[in-house]
């Protein structure tokens, strides 16, 4: 006499064919939502070092536009004027301040692989100083090629960035490579104007 089997019956082979699939889609869609956020905490990452950079390279503008004030002392002690005599020899003296400040060498490329954020040359593409006289105000664009000179009213003169000239000022703007995510460059642009009133207080 045969003995009937009165334990679980075992899963049909469709049944086992669905359960091994399910389990697939579940390892497949599980590895895909890994990498979707491994690659956003890299691209987030990537954003946060860009933002760090800029501000790196925004300070170092705005310092080397600051050394290129190049005041003569006699004229402003005997009447407060803001004078810059030679505007050739204040972009001479922007450039040797960025060379620092970003720690560039004579070529305008970086020094060493620690400045990671510059991938390439330093381009100065536009030097211009500000002189405010009364009501007029002298702008020279200083280039590679020779100096510009254009005049204005106050109140109406701005920078090419927007910003209203009061006083005395150098403005400049730069651009340069960057290595992004993945080894991509991008090109940066910065720009920075530095002024010096007269009077302390206006």
């Amino acid at each position: 006499m045969r003995s009937r089997n009165t334990g679980r019956q075992r899963p049909s082979t469709r049944e086992a064919f669905m359960a091994e699939c399910a389990g697939s889609i579940e390892y497949v869609v599980g590895m895909y939502a890994l990498l979707f956020v491994l690659v956003l905490s890299m691209v987030s990452l990537q954003i946060l070092q860009y933002k760090a950079d800029s501000d790196i390279a925004e300070d170092a503008l705005a310092a080397s536009c600051l050394a290129a004030l190049d005041v003569d002392p006699y004229r402003y002690g005997l009447d407060h004027s803001l004078v810059i005599n030679d505007p050739a020899h204040a972009r001479d003296i922007f450039e040797e301040a960025l060379r620092g400040n970003m720690d560039l060498n004579a070529d305008m490329m970086p020094r060493t692989e620690n400045t990671s954020y510059i991938a390439g040359k330093v381009d100065i593409d536009e030097f211009r100083i500000y002189l405010v006289d009364g009501d007029n105000i002298t702008e020279y664009v200083v280039s590679e090629y020779g100096i510009t000179e254009n005049t204005g009213t106050y109140g109406v003169v701005k920078t090419p960035s927007g910003t209203e000239v009061r006083s005395a000022g150098a403005y400049a703007k730069i651009s340069f490579d960057t290595s992004g995510i993945f080894g991509v460059k991008i090109r940066a642009c910065k720009e920075a104007y530095a002024e010096m009133l007269g009077k302390p207080g206006t």
